[in-house]
């Protein structure tokens, strides 16, 4: 027996050889993919090890049994020569390698019951599941990535601790304060010249400001935008890029704004973003002294979060909070990690909900809290409130806005009071008045940014601006118009003269009725309106014109709350006829000129007289002067030799090109009002200028010119056609006024009959001729940022001293406010704002 199975030294060596180390190999391999097609096809892990034990066991019986077999029958002919010996043996090994080799393929085969052999039609099947099954060959697919070499170096890359997260987020937060408190400060603008960098600019300008109240509120608010960002997205370093990202175009845009008009980024303004404000075309007002902060902010922006970006990639650890939705009920860490994970959004949300609330909540806990650390609301000034108590705070101050406070004796009782008592006055009005206001074409001209420069202290000029439009003080009504608004504010003083309403009783919070509160209500009234009812009810009698974008303030949809026939815009359908821009010796204008505005209308009025249509109402909006203000004059501007002003030279190039503008406003102006004086319809034209530009610096920073700062030009003329030509209202009434009072000034000028509304306004002009709650960026006009209320003579009235006539107006002005803002319209419906019938 021993003979028998006795086998050569060099079979036995090579038997050794192969089932040492190449057999073990392929073994090995089949056995692992045997593993994978079972794993794929999820089958319990029991039977294919069952299988695999089974088949390997078989294999390496018969391969020993064969190997034995052949090294017999080679002892048993020791009568060959060496030759063959070797040949034999060769044949032997190769004929042992390849009995290994099949058993092993058929032990893989009685392993799994498919078996090695089935190879080709799996492969198949894979390649049909991309199309049929894609997510079960994804996972195929992945399976086979995890056991690469690479995947394996892959998966030992660094898992960020939360203590590192924590680190970066207080870097990022100081960083990003810093950046804030660089926006709103005046003193330090970014110099490319400088020996250091933009954003060495920044952080040294600022670094010192971060222990004051405006630095530790910032922290605050942005560490709750942060916090959202990283929870809501549930990773760290994704919601890092975004925060960022944020904060920075943020602070940029404040930065610009806040030099041009002295106003951080509002809530109002994010209208621009969703299409409420035209945020395609605010670049275009940005001047060449401020594309740098552009360029190189945008730089620094897009770094960061592909830095982040790159940081997400490389840490190993996905999600901030661990969570399972695809098995969320599987174990208790799962179960714990997804209640986490929403928690922590909800609550986040929440928390930065409730401090934005709470911080317009005069005895809310959290605003004893931020009183401690100095929280000290300037709500009449943006600006002001800004640098005392950061620009995110101020932000998130305005994101839950009142328009008014409530008033506790609001109901229909009161209101029909109010009601009954100015119809009384009408009443009273209309004995000595003949004519009926619908009956004249009234031409409403909001003139952007229009203003004598020569009335701003400091500034002159040895010629006349505007010399046409001071002759009309001759043989029309003339005065000052105070402006709520000092470089920007252009809706609002539109609203008050639309609905004859005043930001006076408003709210400080509330920056823009146009997009704050006008889109929440359900109908709103507008002088327009009365023009509608007299041609029937039908809106074509009112029409609306603006050179510039549709959405610019959401006018598209405030004019058809308004109930215009059309807004004719650059983007309207159909479009505003005549837009050309002007060309000077040294550039062209991206504006819209007035001479173009202004032939608009006259197509208009001149189609409606030919057709013998009833009287309109027109609304235009111009864009002409428009900031920013390029030299395109060149040589041709008279003004930069006849500029006597003292102020800096860098200065007086701005507003010289201004006065340059006005010229053209006033010369365009003149031509207008003659070609409507040769149309035989009675024509009324209410012209005013709605704020001044923000390029007054020097005068901006003397608190005592804040008055002077929000005085525009504004004039009330009718044509030839009119009864009312040539009427001049005395001084008494015309000397000074507000937008809100125009309507009312404009039927005493044509001795029109008026409704209780315009009654209650005809009787508190005379009592307060101007009324405003206006701010510049020198200063308040007052301590505590109340109305300013000025007379006859332009004097600040004080209103302890306000007769008890005045005060009865002012409240019932309150209350009728109340009721078209606020509350549910009753005067409306009990036809306060009719005109009396014919």
């Amino acid at each position: 027996m021993e003979r028998q199975y006795r086998m050569s030294s060099s079979i036995r060596r090579h038997h050794r050889q192969h089932t040492g180390t190449r057999l073990r190999r392929l073994h090995d391999a089949k056995i692992e993919r045997i593993r994978r097609r079972h794993r794929a096809d999820r089958l319990p892990a029991p039977v294919i090890a069952a299988r695999i034990a089974t088949g390997s066991a078989s294999a390496s019986a018969h391969a020993t049994e064969t190997a034995i077999s052949r090294g017999k029958d080679l002892e048993g002919s020791g009568k060959s020569t060496t030759r063959n010996e070797e040949s034999t043996t060769r044949s032997t090994t190769e004929g042992v390698a390849d009995a290994v080799d099949g058993a092993n393929g058929n032990a893989q085969n009685s392993g799994d019951n498919h078996g090695d052999a089935q190879n080709g039609a799996n492969d198949h099947r894979d390649a049909v599941d991309w199309r049929k099954h894609p997510i079960r060959a994804w996972r195929a697919w992945y399976g086979r990535y995890k056991q690469t070499r690479f995947y394996q170096t892959w998966a030992k890359r660094p898992k960020f601790s939360y203590g590192a997260y924590l680190c970066v987020a207080f870097a990022l937060l100081l960083i990003t304060d810093m950046m804030l408190l660089w926006s709103i400060d005046t003193n330090h603008m970014y110099d490319p010249d400088a020996e250091y960098s933009f954003f060495r600019q920044i952080l040294d300008s600022s670094y010192h400001s971060l222990s004051s109240a405006a630095g530790i509120l910032n922290f605050f608010a942005l560490g709750m935008v942060y916090l959202v960002c990283v929870t809501v997205i549930n990773r760290f370093w994704l919601g890092t890029a975004i925060f960022g990202a944020i904060a920075g175009i943020y602070a940029f845009a404040c930065k610009i704004k806040y030099a041009m008009r002295t106003e951080p980024i509002l809530p109002s303004d994010l209208g621009f973003l969703n299409g409420g404000g035209g945020g395609e075309n605010v670049a275009s007002f940005v001047t060449d002294e401020y594309k740098p902060i552009i360029d190189h902010g945008i730089t620094l922006i897009i770094w960061f979060v592909v830095i982040c970006l790159l940081l997400q990639f490389l840490d190993r650890r996905g999600a901030f909070i661990h969570c399972s939705w695809r098995h969320p009920f599987a174990n208790a860490k799962n179960i714990f990690g997804n209640i986490c994970r929403i928690a922590a959004s909800v609550m986040s949300v929440w928390l930065i909900m409730t401090y934005a609330g709470a911080l317009s909540v005069p005895d809310s806990s959290i605003r004893e809290f931020v009183k401690d650390i100095g929280y000290s609301p300037v709500i009449w000034n943006v600006g002001d409130d800004a640098r005392a108590n950061g620009a995110a705070t101020t932000f998130l101050s305005l994101t839950k806005v009142k328009a008014m406070d409530d008033e506790p004796d609001y109901n229909e009782e009161t209101m029909q009071a109010i009601h009954d008592r100015y119809a009384k006055q009408a009443q009273e009005i209309n004995t000595t008045r003949n004519a009926t206001l619908t009956d004249t074409t009234v031409i409403n001209v909001l003139s952007e940014t229009l203003s004598d420069p020569n009335r701003v202290p400091g500034v002159h000029f040895n010629i006349d601006p505007m010399p046409n439009i001071h002759a009309l003080s001759n043989t029309a009504t003339t005065g000052l118009m105070l402006s709520p608004g000092y470089g920007g504010g252009t809706a609002n003083i539109e609203f008050q003269q639309m609905t004859g309403l005043s930001m006076a009783n408003f709210n400080g919070s509330m920056l823009s009725p146009y997009q704050q509160l006008l889109p929440t209500r359900p109908e709103v009234f507008s002088f327009n309106q009365m023009w509608n009812e007299a041609c029937g009810g039908d809106d074509s009698c009112s029409v609306g014109f603006h050179p510039f974008l549709q959405r610019f303030y959401l006018r598209n949809a405030n004019y058809k709350k308004f109930k215009f026939s059309h807004l004719y815009t650059l983007d309207s359908d159909p479009k505003i006829k005549h837009a050309g821009t002007y060309e000077g010796k040294s550039g062209k204008s991206g504006n819209v000129t007035d001479e173009q505005a202004y032939q608009n209308v006259i197509d208009e009025v001149r189609a409606n007289a030919q057709a013998n249509k009833p009287a309109q109402f027109i609304e235009l909006v111009t864009m002409q002067n428009h900031a920013p203000y390029p030299g395109i004059y060149g040589d041709e501007n008279e003004f930069f030799a006849a500029d006597m002003s003292n102020v800096p030279d860098g200065e007086k190039g701005v507003i010289g090109n201004y006065a340059k503008g006005v010229q053209r406003t006033d010369e365009a102006t003149k031509q207008f009002l003659d070609e409507l004086d040769a149309i035989d319809k009675p024509i009324t034209v209410v012209f005013y200028g709605d704020h001044l530009p923000g390029i007054y610096t020097t005068a901006a920073n003397d608190p005592k010119n804040s008055i002077a700062l929000h005085e525009t030009d504004y004039f009330i003329w009718s044509n030839r056609a009119s009864a009312a030509h040539d009427v001049k209202l005395p001084e008494s009434n015309a000397a000074y006024s507000s937008s809100n009072y125009f309507m009312a000034q404009t039927a005493q000028q044509l001795n029109a009959r008026v409704s209780p509304y315009l009654a209650l306004l005809t009787e508190l002009h005379n009592e307060i001729p101007a009324l405003s709650r206006a701010v510049t960026s020198g200063g308040t006009w007052s301590p505590d940022g109340s109305v300013t209320y000025l007379d006859n003579e332009g004097k600040e009235m004080d209103p302890k001293q306000f007769s008890a006539k005045a005060k009865q107006l002012l409240s019932d002005y309150r209350m009728v406010q109340y009721d078209m803002m606020m509350g549910k319209n009753h005067l409306h419906s009990m036809g306060f704002m009719d005109l009396p019938k014919q």
